[in-house]
């Protein structure tokens, strides 16, 4: 009953406010105990709540109960590929950490008949079924809203974890309270010899790449080391970190939305860490097919956009604007001529018409931050120097033309 009695608080401390409730979905919950191989229970509810509200009130929750239940949500997003879903879940199954630890929660979105997972479902899961496609962001803070936990693992669908990756994260996070979130090897499912990412970097320039990306995994990525940000597809959040920054923008909706996260995170005085021992395998761009696909694209330009507009403290972004605009001039470059000229031009619409809510985010995350400027400029030096020592580590034909030429410019200082 805690959850239903957290979704009226909601819906009772919205209307007090005297504001316009958002409207949630009707959500199917279906899930079954992890002691018990009775059919699943089917729960369903149909609040008026405010995210905004719902993220303070299971902050409260994760508070009080952290100290007692040590529980992962494990949160997972899918559109029509539940094989992909199924075996991302049997990689769950076998984790070291004990099931009664961790929670799934698979988000359905446009979800129909024959899309979704099939019943009956695996232990310990549960899915909400979503009318609509709400991207990655929204349904990952859906998913988190439904699970209150001291930790959320974000884990694409196109995903198998390794069966110590949950235990080596949380073991991390939880030797090291400063720390915001953590994130393991991802290999590639085709071929296990050859990196996926080693945790994500950004140049000065707002550049965002993943560390040791289709490089031969010669053990380059062994040590643990500090990182600026993770790929989505499979990082451990620490709950608190994770709401306090704002959860997930939905204004992002997929594509550079973990960036924004993990800046966030930095910037309210918390951490990221690499943790080489907990691999996980990693298809890549399973929802839309490739890598360039044209919405690709356009999410990119458009949250390029959204995360200088509102991450960058104005001094920095003035301290950067040439690097800034060089990089944008390279990724104008290298967009039209891999995707065509639409989907740049429809991303930099998008980014004119999200201008002023990315104003206002960006002063109220201005006006909780903890780091000031030159710790977080050192940050992103940090980063930057880890793109580079990734290219040059590459043979030069193998070099990214858009970074060499960046680096040519700005080399690291």
């Amino acid at each position: 009953m805690i959850g239903s009695e957290i979704l009226l608080r909601y819906k009772s401390s919205y209307k007090s406010a005297n504001r316009v409730p958002l409207s949630l979905p009707q959500v199917h919950q279906l899930e079954r105990n992890s002691s018990s191989n009775d059919a699943s229970t089917v729960l369903q509810a149909d609040h008026d709540c405010s995210f905004a509200l719902a993220t303070v009130l299971l902050y409260s929750l994760c508070t009080i109960f952290a100290a007692h239940v040590k529980t992962i949500a494990i949160v997972i997003p899918s559109l029509h590929r539940p094989d992909l879903t199924a075996r991302c879940i049997e990689s769950v199954q076998r984790q070291t950490l004990p099931a009664e630890l961790w929670k799934i929660v698979v988000v359905e979105n446009q979800a129909m008949p024959g899309s979704i997972l099939a019943d009956p479902l695996p232990r310990n899961t549960m899915r909400i079924e979503l009318p609509a496609n709400e991207g990655t962001t929204n349904s990952i803070n859906r998913g988190m809203a439904a699970v209150p936990s001291p930790y959320v693992l974000l884990l694409n669908n196109d995903v198998e974890l390794q069966a110590n990756y949950l235990e080596k994260l949380l073991s991390t996070l939880e030797a090291d309270e400063s720390l915001g979130f953590a994130t393991g090897k991802l290999l590639r499912a085709a071929d296990h010899a050859v990196l996926d990412g080693a945790g994500d970097a950004m140049t000065l320039g707002g550049g965002c790449y993943r560390l040791g990306h289709l490089a031969a995994d010669m053990e380059q990525y062994d040590r643990p080391m500090p990182l600026l940000s993770a790929c989505g597809a499979a990082v451990l959040y620490r709950s608190k970190a994770f709401l306090l920054s704002g959860a997930l923008d939905a204004d992002f909706f997929a594509y550079l939305d973990d960036l924004d996260l993990a800046l966030r995170v930095h910037l309210i005085g918390y951490r990221g860490a690499y943790v080489p021992d907990a691999t996980a395998y990693h298809i890549g761009s399973a929802t839309l097919g490739r890598a360039m696909h044209p919405k690709v694209v356009e999410y990119i330009t458009r949250n390029q956009f959204f995360v200088l507009t509102k991450d960058y403290p104005v001094p920095v972004f003035r301290r950067l604007l040439v690097r800034i605009l060089l990089h944008q001039l390279l990724w104008f470059g290298f967009a039209v001529k891999n995707s065509g000229l639409g989907p740049y031009l429809r991303g930099l619409r998008g980014a004119t018409r999200g201008r002023k809510r990315m104003q206002q985010k960006h002063r109220d995350l201005m006006a909780k931050r903890v780091i000031d400027d030159e710790r977080l400029f050192a940050l992103m030096g940090m980063s930057e120097r880890q793109v580079f020592q990734w290219q040059q580590a590459l043979p030069p034909e193998r070099r990214s033309s858009l970074l060499t030429t960046y680096f040519r410019f700005f080399p690291p200082q």
